[in-house]
């Protein structure tokens, strides 16, 4: 029987699912180390949150395949583990989306400070060189704004689960200005690119919603989509990839998202 299109998992999918899981089962109580370096065997099941065919766990049949097997719908966990969440009714989608996301927030505050962009500093040039690269949208224009407040623009959003990550990284804005000044020393429009395609995201999310308190309920999911939106961007770049830890990526999109969010690119300007 040919393998369905849900299980036909690209490697940089998987290689994205190792490093932002830490090399760890997602599920919130177990500390599993799935590969080790001291031996060969592998721990680790890559598992489908909704399941890859129908009989299958949580299977959706509004879905698609290429959701199916994509990075959100996928969860790292050990065999037991794997073995436990099949049980749909303590686990439902929506408890599986949320052990990933709660692990992979405790993932990326321990790599935080472990210096991987000091020992990367290709990366962050990287992201915007292919983030930059196209025009996604030549109808959407950007108008440069008086970046308000961190707290006030989180509190103004209802920024909840990304609020410890957007603290974390505005203090990386200064060093963010002076590479876009660099690179416009050189004659590249890849800042404004960059801003200009995040806001296309952005304004695309924005539609799903009729209001300000629609989506301000759904601010921290907005932030969410428009990052794995610009992960398949990455992804679709050339070997190079390979030569980056997928930590140091990250780190880089956070620190360009966490910029844009600042500019007002994403989610709303406090009213005054």
């Amino acid at each position: 029987m040919a393998k369905s299109k849900a299980r036909e998992i690209t490697e940089k999918t998987i290689k994205r699912l190792y490093a932002l899981s830490g090399n760890q089962c997602s599920f919130s109580s177990c500390s599993v180390t799935l590969l080790s370096s001291e031996s060969e065997t592998n721990f680790s099941n890559v598992c489908h949150i909704e399941a890859a065919e129908p009989g299958g766990q949580r299977y959706n049949s509004d879905s698609n395949d290429d959701y199916r097997r994509s990075y959100e719908n996928l969860i790292l966990l050990c065999a037991n583990h794997h073995l436990e969440t099949n049980d749909v009714n303590k686990y439902p989608t929506s408890v599986l989306h949320e052990m990933k996301k709660n692990h992979e927030t405790k993932i990326l505050n321990l790599i935080s400070g472990q210096n991987i962009l000091s020992r990367n500093p290709s990366a962050l040039n990287f992201v915007i060189g292919y983030i930059g690269k196209t025009i996604f949208d030549k109808d959407v224009s950007i108008e440069p704004k008086k970046a308000p407040g961190t707290e006030e623009k989180i509190a103004f959003n209802n920024v909840k689960r990304f609020k410890p990550i957007i603290e974390e990284y505005a203090v990386y804005q200064g060093k963010l200005n002076k590479l876009y000044e660099e690179i416009e020393k050189q004659g590249s429009t890849k800042k404004e690119f960059v801003l200009q395609n995040i806001k296309t995201i952005y304004l695309k999310e924005k539609g799903k919603y009729n209001d300000i308190e629609e989506i301000r309920a759904n601010a921290d999911n907005i932030i969410e989509n428009i990052q794995n939106q610009l992960w398949k961007v990455i992804e679709k770049s050339n070997n190079s990839i390979v030569d980056l830890p997928y930590e140091a990526i990250e780190i880089s999109l956070y620190i360009i998202l966490v910029d844009a969010f600042m500019r007002c690119n994403i989610l709303e300007e406090p009213t005054k």
